[in-house]
């Protein structure tokens, strides 16, 4: 079963609150964010260019270097990181291409799809990264319930 949200976009929104709970406390290396959650550095890497390129996040190079946001986290949206990373999905072929389907003109399925579309989009659009903050503090509260006992590093 292929997943609608993938897992480096997934990943970057996680990165991404990460960063958020960090603002202002400098530069965040990667070493620490592939400790704290739970990911290898080469995915990190990975996620990290796009959004880099896209401009959401900055890196300081050296011994004190590392990543933070570029922005504040209230102006930068859940859509915002999908769409650094590449998300350009459409619930329906149809709400993507009107070419692919003679009906969709007047068929009450494209329109039903096309409303859920925008809806979700919608949402994607309104929620702010400052509404999914992670900060350390929640991360000991998960660990300290994950089986094996507490696998998160400061």
């Amino acid at each position: 079963m292929t997943s609608f949200i993938k897992r480096e976009y997934d990943y970057a929104i996680r990165i991404m609150a990460y960063l958020a709970g960090k603002t202002g406390q400098g530069p965040i290396p990667v070493s620490r964010l592939s400790r704290t959650l739970f990911l290898s550095k080469n995915f990190i890497n990975k996620i990290i260019f796009q959004l880099r390129q896209a401009g959401l996040i900055e890196s300081v190079q050296g011994k004190y270097g590392g990543l933070s946001l570029h922005g504040k986290p209230e102006d930068i949206s859940i859509f915002d990181i999908l769409s650094a990373m590449g998300f350009q999905e459409s619930l329906n072929e149809c709400t993507k291409n009107h070419d692919i389907c003679p009906l969709s003109g007047f068929c009450l399925i494209h329109t039903f799809f096309k409303e859920q579309e925008d809806i979700l989009f919608g949402q994607f659009r309104n929620k702010k990264l400052s509404e999914l903050i992670i900060r350390d503090q929640d991360l000991k509260t998960i660990n300290k319930e994950l089986p094996g006992g507490s696998l998160w590093m400061p």
